[in-house]
């Protein structure tokens, strides 16, 4: 197999190479395209890998948590990313599910921003989906909870699963508010939900996967990215949920061979912004060999801030030697 290479520059490298502070770059719609068109001629320039990136919408994470009543914030006096601010949960016991209320998606939380987005891209030439629904059903109940879902899935698993539901639903109202801006519905599935891998086995099978279902339900790819699972999660998802596609990137709790092992060729593997700014030049390119020697059918650079030009250069050199089959 020769594996494609892919990098994938987002806002924590974005905002490096285009010599902005995250308040800049999220201050408005104009700020984050000037930004990330800077930013690609700045990688070109230096690395010969400009075409990774192209515009796109992007606003602080954490739609469908402020969707349900969370705040997003930036953190005072530091160059950080926004945050959904976990001081100020919407409830604090999975008894109160009833009381966790859906707001409007064109008045309320994140979504407005990306509306903002869409009409100020499409009006500059650069028409994109609308993005913002991320299907983080565990992630996001545990957000709006105080963490309580997860006890709560013992002690209360009535509450936890009114909980469950209530994102659910939040996620299918961003989900129909993305089809009606791109005027028919997505053909590909996508799950991103990294606290999923926090709960066992058997309640990952009871609680997780007939929600993942309905996501997926009608979908001709399905492709997952979630950061703490394990190999018998992942064995589960591919067996009950059939995904087409595992991105490993960052999951700290499966080696490559046991991905290869339950997803055969199809999944990503990822250099992470830890080991790009602190791995050597030379622990890079073997690094890469042997992700490129794992059955992966992509290796992917995530650069980050604080990648020192040295190491970025020899990790895509590496990429261009070990993944004879281009970039993707």
């Amino acid at each position: 197999m020769n594996p494609k290479w892919h990098i994938a520059f987002l806002n924590i490298s974005i905002t490096q190479y285009a010599g902005v502070t995250f308040r800049e770059y999220y201050s408005s719609p104009a700020k984050t395209l000037e930004a990330q068109l800077k930013a690609a001629e700045t990688v070109e320039r230096r690395f010969g890998v400009g075409r990774f990136i192209k515009p796109f919408i992007d606003t602080p994470t954490g739609a469908m948590a402020s969707l349900l009543g969370m705040k997003v914030v930036f953190p005072e006096g530091v160059d950080e990313l926004p945050l959904v601010d976990p001081r100020f949960p919407v409830i604090t016991d999975v008894a109160d599910a009833d009381k966790v209320c859906i707001g409007d998606p064109k008045k309320d939380g994140i979504m407005p921003m990306r509306i903002r987005a869409w009409q100020y891209y499409k009006d500059h030439g650069y028409p994109r989906d609308l993005g913002g629904g991320d299907t983080s059903i565990v992630t996001t109940a545990c957000e709006i909870s105080a963490n309580s879902l997860l006890p709560g899935l013992v002690e209360n698993p009535e509450g936890a699963c009114k909980l469950l539901d209530v994102v659910m639903e939040a996620n299918r109202i961003l989900d129909d508010l993305g089809t009606s801006f791109r005027g028919k519905p997505a053909t590909g599935g996508y799950i991103g939900d990294d606290y999923a891998g926090l709960l066992s086995p058997d309640m990952f099978r009871r609680f997780v996967i007939p929600r993942y279902e309905k996501i997926y339900a009608g979908k001709t790819s399905r492709f997952m990215h979630s950061e703490l699972l394990r190999r018998e999660h992942l064995r589960i998802t591919r067996d009950m949920l059939h995904i087409s596609d595992f991105h490993g990137a960052g999951a700290e709790k499966l080696t490559l061979s046991e991905m290869h092992e339950v997803m055969g060729n199809n999944f990503w593997a990822q250099v992470t912004p830890h080991e790009l700014i602190y791995l050597t030049p030379a622990d890079l390119a073997e690094r890469i060999k042997v992700m490129a020697n794992s059955g992966a059918h992509t290796v992917q650079l995530y650069p980050g801030r604080g990648t020192p030009d040295r190491q970025m250069g020899a990790a895509i050199a590496a990429l261009q030697k070990e993944c004879l089959g281009g970039p993707r």
